[in-house]
């Protein structure tokens, strides 16, 4: 359950202003006492859990939702085919300062994948921020997120053995211009400059790590009656989790964290430019909405996160340094990333990934 953003109702004077606990009358000079709203502090973290349950499938995400903390806005729909959302959200700022975004994508044809995918992003989100806060670092706390995420799905499909819920996951820790990277599926992060875009992530099919790799189309592997299928997922019936990892330092902009309802209308990473005027939570809304107008064929969740300088033109360059074996450069520029720090533990892509 996500915190509430009141803390509930106190009394004031009319006539002269004083607070007071009870009573109908103020002690002071007598006046009437009127109740106000008293607001908390921000919220820590907040996610799309609907407002009104839907009684045919409770549990889930709103159907059209909006929100927003310092530095990040988040947004989901329906869309227009979809009776109901199977893709969540949650967002969060850890006591630094750093921001957190989680997407789930709920697999349609499962059952409940609705309730799946939000008890993965709130358990993740809920998770990073916890791990954060005890010092660890952003990788450490991604890893713990994703493995809540997975648990958490994996719960949900104790009740269904023969069909249980699962999900894809992505999640971005901001620091700074610095964004640390997770993910499991394909849903994706990408990064949006002034005048450039990049997708951060590789979807965890045969087809997109042969993309990524620059092999040749006529590759025989790309004619795989599977190799547009998910690789890897959360939930009971899920591979052996094996997160992708991923830190990139950016020269400014904005991360964009989505599920496939979104990236799914882009043909080219420039797609995703210009970003919308407004601030970052009006950036959510108006690409959910860009969605919507391209056809609204999936449900569509957004995360807008504002890095340090939300006005850069485009990322530094950085060398790749990889964490045990990566990804390497191709020459062509078919595997290069912007600003690659780390592949921490990143997806080993070439011959067609986890069996």
């Amino acid at each position: 359950m996500q915190p509430s953003s009141t803390l509930g109702a106190a009394k004031r004077c009319t006539a002269c202003g004083l607070p007071a606990d009870v009573g109908r009358y103020c002690e002071a000079c007598g006046g009437d006492l009127e109740e106000f709203a008293v607001p908390a502090e921000e919220a820590p973290w907040r996610s799309s859990v609907a407002a009104e349950e839907n009684t045919d499938h409770p549990g889930g995400s709103d159907d059209h939702t909006s929100f927003q903390l310092p530095g990040i806005g988040a947004a989901t729909d329906v869309g227009h085919r979809h009776h109901y959302n199977q893709d969540s959200i949650a967002i969060a700022v850890a006591d630094d300062g750093r921001k957190i975004a989680v997407v789930c994508d709920g697999v349609s044809g499962a059952s409940d994948s609705e309730r799946a995918s939000l008890a993965g992003v709130e358990a993740a989100v809920t998770e990073i921020r916890a791990a954060l806060g005890e010092g660890l670092t952003a990788e450490d706390a991604s890893r713990r997120g994703v493995g809540a995420a997975h648990s958490a799905v994996a719960a949900v499909g104790k009740q269904y053995p023969n069909s249980p819920p699962s999900s894809t996951y992505v999640s971005a820790v901001v620091e700074g211009n610095q964004a640390v990277l997770c993910w499991v599926g394909d849903s994706r992060a990408y990064w949006a400059g002034e005048k450039e875009a990049k997708c951060l992530t590789v979807d965890d099919t045969i087809q997109a790590r042969l993309e990524y790799q620059g092999v040749d189309p006529a590759d025989e592997r790309y004619k795989n009656p599977y190799a547009k299928a998910l690789l890897a997922w959360l939930g009971a019936d899920a591979p052996a989790l094996n997160p992708n990892l991923l830190r990139v330092e950016l020269g400014g902009g904005h991360v964009v964290v989505c599920s496939d309802g979104l990236s799914r209308y882009f043909n080219d990473d420039h797609d995703l430019l210009p970003l919308p005027d407004g601030s970052v939570g009006d950036k959510a809304v108006a690409l959910t909405r860009q969605a919507l107008a391209n056809g609204g064929h999936d449900n569509i969740s957004v995360a807008v996160v504002e890095l340090e300088s939300p006005g850069s033109v485009q990322a530094e360059g950085h060398a790749q340094e990889h964490a045990g074996q990566g990804v390497q450069d191709q020459g062509d520029g078919s595997a290069s990333l912007p600003g690659v720090v780390t592949e921490a533990e990143y997806t080993q892509m070439l011959g067609g990934g986890r069996p």
